[in-house]
Order: structure tokens, then sequence, then C-alpha cells
């Protein structure tokens, strides 16, 4: 009786080495499918984000272009397009007043932020300008561009014009 006492099952504190690799080969399914996912997702979210940046560009641009409208003695305008090279809303150009004969008012300040939004690599957007004038009526109609130039954007290439 002795014997029988004194004998224990050693294998059942713990894992055997065939079901450690199992958990560790199914782990290493179940991340083969998550971080691409994962990845594929974060790259989605950061597109919208600079999309929604382009739109909040417009929007408050728009609503200086309608301020300049009803004020006396202004004229409608968007603020003035960057006279760099690659017409990129760069720091340099959003700290510059827009009409310093009136105002020192730079574009940052329209924004709630005091900074020009960006795009998820924190690159600016090409920003441009431009009237047009219908010969039949005499309209004008004033447009604006705004672009992602970043090649290693989400949302390269994409662009929106707007016009009043």
């Amino acid at each position: 009786m002795k014997h029988q006492q004194t004998k224990r099952h050693s294998s059942a504190a713990g894992f055997t080495m065939m079901e450690l690799v199992v958990t560790l080969a199914l782990m290493g399914v179940l991340f083969s499918f998550a971080i691409p996912a994962y990845s594929g997702v974060s790259e989605e979210m950061q597109g919208k984000r600079n999309v929604a940046n382009m739109q909040t560009i417009r929007e408050v641009f728009f609503h200086y272009f309608y301020r300049m409208h009803q004020q006396k003695g202004r004229i409608a305008h968007f603020p003035p397009p960057p006279v760099n090279e690659e017409k990129v809303m760069d720091d340099l150009w959003a700290s510059t007043p827009m009409d310093s004969a009136l105002s020192f008012q730079a574009p940052k300040n329209l924004f709630a932020t005091g900074e020009l939004p960006k795009n998820a690599n924190d690159n600016p957007f090409l920003y441009e300008t431009w009237n047009d004038t219908n010969q039949v009526s005499g309209e004008v109609m004033y447009y604006i561009k705004i672009e992602d130039i970043d090649e290693d954007s989400p949302s390269f290439g994409k662009s929106f014009t707007y016009s009043i």
C-alpha cells in the first residue's frame, strides 16, 4: 500500500511541449490575419482624416470669403494662394498676413487652434485660388483647389475644387 500513495502524476501540473507548440502556431495564424487588417484600417482612417482636414480648410476659407463680402469697404476674396514653388500651405505662408493694408490676420488665425490643418504625415496641402468671369452674364466665379500632394499619404492625389 505504501507504494500506491507515493505515485503522483507529474504531467497534470503544466503544458506539454506539443500543447505549447500548437498554441503558439494558432496565435501566429491569428496575428497573421490581424496585423494586416489593422494596418489597412489605420491607413483608411488616416485617409479619411486627411479628407476631413481638407474640408475643414474649405469651410474656414468660405466663411472668410463671406465675412469679407459682408464687411463694408472690403472686397470678397479667399485667402491668397501661397507664392512658394510647390503652392503648399507651409508655415511661412500660414503666418503671413493676408492683407497687411487692412489687417495682420494670417491664414492660421482663421482656425480655432491657431494652426492650419495638415495631412496625417504632418505635411501641408496644396492650395490654389482663381476666378473666372462668365462672358454672357458677367458673373464672377471664385474657385479654390485643395489637394494632398504628399506621395506617402493615403489620400495622395485627392483634390477638391470648390466655387462660389
